[in-house]
């Protein structure tokens, strides 16, 4: 059987913040379908290659190719439209706009019912808290509130940028259905820093250290190597 197709792929991607290179010359392909779990120490650099794939820092060196396309220094606006969309690890959120206001933002939608805002929001649980304002939801509503915007644009690749950060056993197991849930419509790419998470979820692993690629594979592979354990897992001396 044929592999799924590659949807993103980086070619030699690399940012510098003054003497640091916080993403260094990083080849990344995600097939099409996939939940692609990227894991790595605190300065990895998992954050820089989001916002270096989503625009939200300008890419100098290297290719970012998303469905055949070079995306590389186009804005975050241009790059959400063709498809790709990302959330962020602190919840961005307006206090004086409901839920359902947030979704419509996202989805450009002008019809009064509000279907695909609607929709979105039921697919992450918050259908019932609609009315509710931003700055009146807890935490992970927050948080599955960016994730039914970014599902209200309709994505062809979602970006997740620690989807359980701050949220306890119970939440982050909902987020995990929700994650499958939205795997089933387009491609997920999620950084995430609990290992029981990834292990529960991902396709692929990639793992940084030091701005670069240290390993990638399935999650059994990634486990079973002596670095990895060494740098990430803390296993080894």
């Amino acid at each position: 059987m044929a592999e799924p197709r590659v949807v993103l792929q980086t070619a030699g991607l690399s940012h510098r913040f003054g003497g640091l290179r916080a993403v260094d010359d990083v080849d990344l392909k995600v097939r099409e379908g996939e939940i692609h779990c990227i894991i790595g120490p605190n300065g990895a650099g998992k954050s820089t290659l989001f916002n270096l794939i989503s625009g939200t820092l300008p890419a100098r060196t290297g290719r970012v190719t998303f469905e055949g396309r070079e995306i590389a220094g186009k804005p975050p606006h241009q790059i959400s439209r063709l498809g790709l969309v990302r959330s962020f690890q602190t919840p961005r959120v307006f206090a004086a706009m409901t839920a359902l206001d947030h979704a419509r933002l996202a989805s450009r939608e002008r019809n009064n019912d509000d279907p695909l805002a609607r929709g979105a929001l039921r697919r992450v649980g918050l259908a019932e808290r609609a009315d509710v304002l931003g700055g009146d939801l807890a935490h992970g509503e927050k948080k599955r509130l960016e994730l039914a915007m970014a599902l209200a644009m309709r994505p062809t690749l979602i970006l997740l940028d620690e989807p359980t950060a701050g949220m306890n056993a119970h939440e982050t197991r909902a987020i995990a259905a929700i994650v499958r849930d939205v795997a089933r419509s387009a491609t997920v790419v999620v950084i995430e820093h609990d290992i029981d998470f990834v292990r529960g979820l991902a396709d692929t692993v990639t793992v940084l250290h030091k701005g670069r690629v240290l390993h990638q594979g399935p999650i059994a592979a990634i486990e079973r190597d002596d670095e990895v354990r060494r740098v990430y897992l803390g296993e080894l001396p």
